[in-house]
């Protein structure tokens, strides 16, 4: 996707957990999802609170939070 100002279907995007750990996902469909290979599907829990959000937003995952990083 060529737009990287906000999280949309297709993006990539890197997030820093509330411990530190930096993690990668790639937003996808439901029959591409694997989440062990850093490809969550548009209609899981993380990636509805990541779409249409930017650099520097906070979204609630799990049992804490992330800061989205970069966006790709």
């Amino acid at each position: 996707p060529g737009d990287t100002a906000t999280v949309h279907f297709g993006s990539t995007v890197t997030l820093v957990r509330d411990d530190g750990r930096k993690q990668v996902f790639r937003i996808v469909g439901e029959d591409q999802s694997n989440p062990a290979k850093g490809m969550i599907s548009y209609v899981s829990p993380l990636a509805q609170a990541l779409l249409g959000k930017a650099i520097g937003d906070v979204v609630p995952a799990g049992n804490g939070e992330v800061e989205i990083i970069t966006i790709a």
